[in-house]
């Protein structure tokens, strides 16, 4: 399943505006432009438009890492749902990152171990040296 054009270009462009915000420390337009992605992502997520890839954005900037697990298991799901092996492997590869900021590395292995087995399965070199690096680094 592709992503609707309209949905990943709105999504970029609130991915854009956050990094932005973020970068001049605008806590406010950070605090609003997160939350429109949110609905964004909620608004969506009932319907045809919905996709791993706002999701996957959502979580990527939530900035408490627990909450952002949760939001990653949602995409990851989504992901799953349409066996989409690149989105699966990146939300993975996310999850471990998150589980290993809140010293779960256990957990956090076993989720990169589960972004490579994905990775494999697609031609982005670059998320499986990402993967790769994660794994020889680990937590």
């Amino acid at each position: 399943m592709d992503i609707n054009s309209t949905i990943y270009e709105k999504a970029q462009d609130l991915a854009c505006n956050l990094v932005n915000a973020s970068a001049s420390g605008d806590t406010k337009a950070y605090c609003a432009t997160y939350q429109e992605l949110e609905a964004l992502c909620v608004s969506n997520e009932s319907s045809d438009k919905n996709h791993p890839f706002q999701w996957e954005t959502l979580g990527d900037f939530t900035k408490d890492n627990a909450a952002s697990v949760l939001i990653y298991e949602k995409a990851f799901k989504y992901s799953s749902d349409l066996n989409v092996y690149e989105y699966m492997a990146s939300i993975k590869l996310a999850l471990a990152e998150r589980y290993c900021s809140l010293g779960l590395t256990d957990i956090a292995r076993s989720n990169a171990v589960e972004a490579n087995e994905y990775a494999i399965k697609t031609d982005d070199l670059e998320l499986r040296q990402e993967i790769s690096e994660f794994l020889l680094n680990e937590c």
